[in-house]
């Protein structure tokens, strides 16, 4: 939608459409991602949960608690991730989202990288690898009428 038009709600947006960035700002944007949302099915349902995260090489490392994602899947599967980040000045926010094969990454259990979630045990952590197959992003621009390029 572009700046004025109508939202489903009958509300005007205040702020012009998001720039979409290409997979190479994206990659250079999660680089710097500490946290974000894993997506996953679980018995057919979807399961989405806090994580911390770290761009390792080809993939994208995720440590999340157990209890927080429950019973980890033993075979790979297509799983989702998201954060959003914003600039100093809080002029612009991103928003960056994975998709890709996720696996057990074996021997990462003592690691530091991603670092443990502050709340959860980092011996009681399971840590995954995501495949970077699909990179997507936006960025907003919180100034009214003013789009910024990447």
């Amino acid at each position: 939608m572009v700046e004025g038009q109508t939202g489903s709600f009958g509300t005007a947006l205040a702020s012009p459409a998001p720039s979409r960035l290409s997979a190479e700002r994206c990659r250079c944007l999660l680089s710097g991602a500490i946290a974000g949302y894993l997506a996953l099915s679980q018995g057919a349902l979807p399961t989405v949960v806090p994580v911390s995260c770290a761009l390792d090489g080809d993939g994208l490392l995720v440590r999340a608690g157990p209890d927080l994602v429950g019973r980890v899947p033993l075979q790979p599967g297509i799983v989702a991730f998201g954060t959003t980040m914003t600039s100093l000045d809080e002029s612009s926010r991103w928003e960056v989202l994975v998709r890709g094969r996720a696996e057990v990454e074996p021997g990462a259990r003592n690691r530091e990288i991603p670092p443990p979630l502050s709340h959860v045990d980092a011996g009681s952590t399971t840590v995954l690898r995501i495949s970077l197959e699909l990179l997507t992003g936006w960025q907003y621009d919180s100034s009214l009428g003013r789009r910024r390029s990447s």
